[in-house]
């Protein structure tokens, strides 16, 4: 008799690598000679940016930059002073073997920051920066989709699974010259900026994803009379090629700063009335295409014997977006007394923890908030005040499994402030969660079957019906499996309507061959 298989090349995703590099981060300043000496350091951060990635063989290049900026008030003003200083690092990857369509992620984050002023005219700062890498790659595993010939029952399982994945990332640059409003006042010096970046629109055209956002930027500057803020939005559009994408992909893009420069410019009366913004966005793009099938996880013969062997399988669903929006709140007192105003104030998530809840479907994300208040104290110098809030909140998913992971980007992307009362500041602030959701479904799929043509199964008697008592929720399939018959006869003689009987009592079992 004869036998057909057909199979089926199943893609499976693999963690390649999954681990943090760290990065110090050090500085010997002298000032230079039009700066003023050093009275009282405010602030110092590091900001750090990955600027560019490349997969070459078994190894993963980035480039990774860290934005320093040092504020410091001098003794003979209160103007704020803004020591700017870049660092660029270039850090490689060893993923252990070539990676095939790998999906790279790299998280930047400053885990601490130490400045400490050697004299009136020297600086020296020491920081680490540590950066979350994680890269997956695809295999494939081939498994038996349908049996035709031998007598043969099958048990099969639909599964939807991502057959294909395309990714790509290019770097957007945006530049553009914005004019104050006339109710601001002339720039002395920007003493801190920021971008919160949003892929607005995505539309694919054979073989190319055009994707539109917008960048929010803030930016803080000295003026005359202290601080002054000033906000601004520029809009961005890039197309990205991506070989073989149709519509038939559900698309994704992830949208980072790589680089913010903001520079005044002065006007012929000497004013500076106008910044200069050059930005540079990296767009991490990825497409999935879902394709549905079935798989067989079990089989037998009604006249054969049949053997067959089946391995795990772990089957990659379409990734579900998360987009999620909520807000904190925090309250910040000055310890050093009155506040006379705030010039401004922000904020930024870090030390992000996640948790996969499968009983609950919840996926809970953690961390810390980082409130930072620049203001103009009673003694009418600029002073910083900060605090850090712990948070906690659940999105609800139905698609969450045990073998589900996320890997969410974790952002401020508002931060209000009220004076709650002379030395105490109220603030709120709205927090984005983006990203994706990662899950699998597990199982047992059928890789090779055998039957033997020379042995016919026998039967412990002459029989057309047979007697059995069968238990509630028992699966029919097992009963149809022991007695060498198949589901639908048992189903057809007993008027069932489920694949697992709803009650306990006596089934007729019809023998086929």
């Amino acid at each position: 008799m004869d036998l057909k298989l057909n199979r089926e090349t199943i893609a499976v995703s693999e963690k390649i690598y999954d681990g943090v590099q760290e990065q110090s981060v050090e500085l010997d300043y002298i000032l230079p000679d039009y700066y003023p000496d050093i009275f009282k350091l405010v602030k110092c951060c590091v900001t750090p940016m990955i600027v560019s990635y490349s997969v070459n063989g078994d190894s993963v290049s980035y480039e990774l930059a860290a934005d320093i900026k040092i504020l410091y008030c001098s003794e003979q003003s209160n103007t704020m002073q803004c020591i700017s200083q870049k660092m660029n690092y270039s850090k490689t990857v060893q993923m252990g073997k070539p990676c095939i369509k790998p999906s790279v992620t790299i998280c930047p984050k400053t885990d601490y920051v130490n400045c400490r002023v050697v004299n009136q005219r020297r600086l020296d700062m020491r920081g680490a920066i540590s950066v979350k890498i994680s890269i997956t790659g695809e295999s494939s595993q081939e498994v038996i989709s349908d049996i035709f010939g031998m007598n043969v029952q099958m048990k099969k399982m639909p599964v939807e699974y991502a057959a294909k994945k395309i990714t790509a990332s290019r770097t957007v640059s945006v530049s553009e010259e914005v004019e104050l409003n006339m109710s601001k006042p002339p720039v002395m010096s920007v003493i801190r900026s920021s971008a919160v970046l949003s892929a607005t629109d995505k539309k694919i055209i054979s073989g190319k994803l055009i994707v539109k956002g917008e960048a929010a930027l803030n930016v803080l500057y000295t003026c005359e009379a202290g601080l002054e803020t000033m906000q601004f939005t520029l809009p961005y559009s890039q197309i990205v090629d991506m070989d073989g994408l149709s519509e038939e992909y559900q698309c994704s893009v992830r949208a980072q700063t790589a680089s913010l420069d903001i520079t005044p410019t002065a006007g012929a009366d000497g004013d500076a009335r106008k910044l200069q913004c050059e930005l540079n966005i990296l767009l991490e793009c990825s497409a999935v295409k879902v394709v549905a099938t079935e798989l067989v996880t079990d089989v037998y013969s009604t006249a054969y014997k049949c053997d067959f062997s089946s391995s795990p399988l772990k089957i990659e669903q379409c990734p579900t977006s998360l987009s999620e929006l909520f807000q904190e709140k925090a309250t910040i007192e000055n310890p050093e007394g009155t506040i006379e105003c705030v010039y401004d104030a922000w904020c930024s998530a870090k030390n992000i923890n996640t948790r996969i809840e499968p009983e609950t479907k919840a996926l809970v994300i953690s961390g810390m908030i980082q409130y930072c208040v620049m203001i103009k104290s009673e003694n009418a110098m600029a002073a910083m005040l900060e605090k850090d809030e712990a948070f906690e909140h659940t999105i609800q998913i139905d698609e969450i499994s045990q073998f589900s992971y996320a890997e969410p980007v974790v952002e401020a992307v508002s931060c209000s402030y009220t004076l709650s009362s002379s030395n105490a500041v109220s603030l709120k602030s709205d927090i984005r969660i983006t990203g994706c959701l990662y899950t699998s479904s597990g199982c047992e799929a059928v890789t090779e079957v055998g039957f033997d043509e020379e042995t016919k199964i026998t039967r412990d008697g002459d029989y057309a019906l047979k007697l059995y008592y069968g238990v509630e929720n028992e699966d029919i399939w097992e009963i149809a499996k022991k007695y060498c018959t198949s589901v639908s006869a048992i189903m057809e003689e007993n008027d069932l309507d489920s694949d697992r009987l709803t009650q306990s009592g006596m089934l007729l079992i019809p023998i086929v061959c």
